[in-house]
């Protein structure tokens, strides 16, 4: 079960005063690009763009910085590239970047990989990835299988 719902104005107020200016700034960028089918929701910890159950785009103040979370670039390795050929360095995990202010980011590639897919699209790759991935654990799990079998021959 999810947390309750909250006010995007109230998410803001909950912010230190010093953070609160940097995610406004970087929230608006990313509601600007937004693609048709998405939902935003607002809870205490972050906020998010959905499709469906699918996290799209999701920001959160952390204790040392600020992390916006852009799932398209883990599930589309082009987007990821993009933000890499940007010429700002920037702290990236596999689908986050971490950052202090808003001009540490690139907000026009930002806005190219948030706008690149619509939630109908977005929700058809998640699945089709996820089905590749049972496949290939299944076919993983298979060959170590006969190989256990051989093993004890």
């Amino acid at each position: 079960m999810g947390e309750p719902a909250i006010t995007y104005e109230k998410y803001l107020a909950n912010l230190p005063p010093d953070r609160r200016g940097v995610v406004d700034e970087v929230w608006r960028a990313v509601r600007a690009k937004m693609p048709s089918g998405y939902t935003q929701e607002v809870s205490s910890k972050f906020l998010t763009f959905k499709a469906d159950e699918e996290w799209y785009v999701a920001l959160a103040n952390q204790k040392n910085y600020i992390s916006l979370y852009l799932m398209p670039i883990y599930c589309f390795p082009k987007l990821k590239a993009k933000l890499e050929a940007c010429g700002k360095k920037l702290s990236i995990g596999k689908s986050c970047i971490n950052f202090l202010r808003a001009e540490d980011l690139p907000l026009d590639v930002i806005g190219e990989i948030v706008s690149a897919h619509d939630a109908a699209k977005y929700k058809e790759s998640v699945q089709r990835l996820r089905s590749k991935g049972k496949k290939e654990n299944e076919k993983r799990r298979a060959r170590a299988k006969r190989s256990d079998s051989k093993d004890a021959a």
